[in-house]
């Protein structure tokens, strides 16, 4: 075990800050979020148990979350996001938008491009539709650490998963 690894919370401890992100909010905030998140771990629907199949995949595939700000419209604060994992050489990366909301908050997100890379050289660039409101994705963003260099959320299927701020 790493000694970053040692320092993530546990499932119980988890399920802890999610109580207390539910009643008082987390208190992370716009520019917390900003920068590359490296997959860590997740956690399936109802499991206590880390998920030693979808974990350690996300982990050989240097899955991502990046988050950069984006311009400020009538005070709603949006990103610009990128979902990606990459294989070798092979990287597939989703780009879109994302807003934060609430004081739990809520981080609803929806892609508009799916990007195929093989090195420098792009394969496919397809442009993505935009899910209706109620459908959008999102993370319920339960706490961040404060060093700051970790996060952990509930996304919109109910699992849950930590990043790794890189």
């Amino acid at each position: 075990m790493t000694l970053e690894a040692k320092k993530l919370p546990q499932y119980t401890e988890i399920k802890n800050l999610e109580s207390i992100s539910k009643k008082d909010g987390s208190g992370i905030g716009y520019e917390d979020l900003i920068g590359t998140w490296k997959f860590n771990s997740v956690w399936k629907k109802g499991s206590k148990e880390i998920d030693n199949i979808s974990s350690p995949i996300l982990q050989v595939l240097s899955a991502k979350l990046e988050l950069k700000k984006t311009n400020s419209q009538n005070n709603i604060v949006d990103y610009q996001i990128k979902n990606s994992v990459r294989f070798g050489i092979l990287s597939i990366i989703f780009c879109g938008q994302a807003s934060l909301k609430g004081t739990r908050p809520l981080l609803p997100f929806f892609f508009e491009n799916l990007i195929i890379n093989i090195g420098n050289f792009t394969l496919v660039n397809k442009h993505l539709k935009k899910p209706e409101e109620k459908q959008m994705p999102f993370f319920s963003l339960i706490a961040i650490s404060k060093e700051k260099n970790w996060m952990c959320a509930r996304g919109r299927g109910g699992g849950l998963a930590i990043w790794i701020k890189s």
